[in-house]
């Protein structure tokens, strides 16, 4: 069966800290390959402060264009109306010959508010999770989360817990990777600081050449 790692989000823009965890979790689960997928309209985030959805995309394919192991998916950006992950997860199954095993990465702030999420109850234990945790955050609230919803520790290290029906795998990913948001890179684009050093030298030309974020043409 083939591995494959769900990677969402606005990518808004897509940055090398994106690419590195990306690598990190190929690497370390050894997926085939990491399908990053750029939402459309997120529903924790206005619509208004997301980017344009075709700077958004270009970027991307910039950013992979070189990369045999991870590429772009739009199926979120040709969906109509706000853009649930389940939907997603359930069209690609819809698509696939039932032999690819999915791992969603997710950041560690997310996955403490993955009650919160649209059929979250059917999420939590539809799909494998790759949870990235930021230096010196805690995830006891994780844990907590886990705990109460059916999952336990595979070991005293309790970096994998597994559901006790589903046996899905929640697995914590605590490597130090490339401390980059979008909003900063936006914000150093706007105040004229440094930035090209924190995207890929293709992204970083698309983003100058259209002037994205108010960056000098």
């Amino acid at each position: 069966m083939a591995g494959v790692g769900l990677l969402g989000g606005t990518f808004d823009p897509v940055h090398n800290g994106h690419l590195q965890l990306g690598t990190l979790v190929r690497d370390r689960l050894g997926l085939d390959r990491i399908i990053f997928i750029p939402a459309a309209h997120p529903p924790h985030k206005e619509e208004s402060r997301v980017g344009s959805r075709v700077h958004r995309l270009e970027m991307l394919s910039c950013a992979l264009a070189d990369r045999d192991d991870m590429e772009l998916s739009d199926i979120e950006m040709a969906r109509d109306g706000l853009s649930y992950t389940i939907d997603t997860l359930e069209e690609m199954r819809d698509h696939d010959d039932g032999t690819i095993d999915y791992h969603f990465i997710i950041g560690s702030d997310a996955m403490e508010e993955i009650e919160t999420w649209y059929r979250w109850q059917e999420f939590l234990t539809a799909v494998h999770f790759v949870v990235a945790v930021r230096p010196g955050f805690s995830v006891k609230q994780i844990e907590f989360i886990l705990g109460r919803n059916g999952f336990t520790p595979e070991s005293d290290k309790r970096d994998r817990w597994i559901h006790a029906h589903h046996g899905n795998r929640i697995e914590f990913l605590a490597d130090k990777t490339v401390d980059i948001s979008s909003t900063e890179i936006r914000e150093r684009i706007g105040t004229g600081r440094k930035w090209k050093h924190m995207v890929p030298e293709s992204v970083a030309a698309y983003i100058s050449t259209h002037g994205l974020y108010g960056a000098r043409i």
